[in-house]
């Protein structure tokens, strides 16, 4: 991995990839640990909130309000820790963990679980 990156240009808003590189989403924002010596990307946070803060406040306030009555992921929030991070390409940044265990699909399992499994023909695995 580069020693030096632009964290704007190089990792925010990029796909972010599995190790099966299957599609995550993207990199909504970025948090640096401060300490000593020079700041350090901590981890990304994705998800719409993260989105709807960087317009404005009442737009993530509205959000996370909306969010709180019909959705159903775990947290308006995914945090996915720099530790995870293999490679950054110009394309995207790859992952070391599976898509289908974090927060980023919790739309896809509940819509097999509470649609797809009740379409008569179907089989629930």
């Amino acid at each position: 991995m580069r020693e030096h990156i632009d964290v704007i240009r190089d990792l925010l808003d990029k796909q972010l990839l599995d190790r099966s590189e299957t599609k995550m989403g993207r990199i909504d924002g970025i948090v640096l640990a401060i300490g000593d010596g020079a700041p350090k990307v901590d981890h990304f946070e994705l998800g719409f909130a993260v989105l709807a803060s960087r317009l404005h406040p009442r737009v993530e306030k509205w959000f996370v309000a909306l969010r709180n009555r019909r959705s159903v992921r775990r947290s308006a929030r995914q945090m996915v820790p720099w530790s995870a991070v293999q490679e950054i390409t110009p394309h995207g940044v790859k992952l070391d963990l599976d898509a289908i265990d974090t927060p980023a699909f919790d739309w896809e399992r509940w819509l097999r679980d509470h649609v797809v499994s009740k379409i008569p023909g179907t089989k629930n695995e």
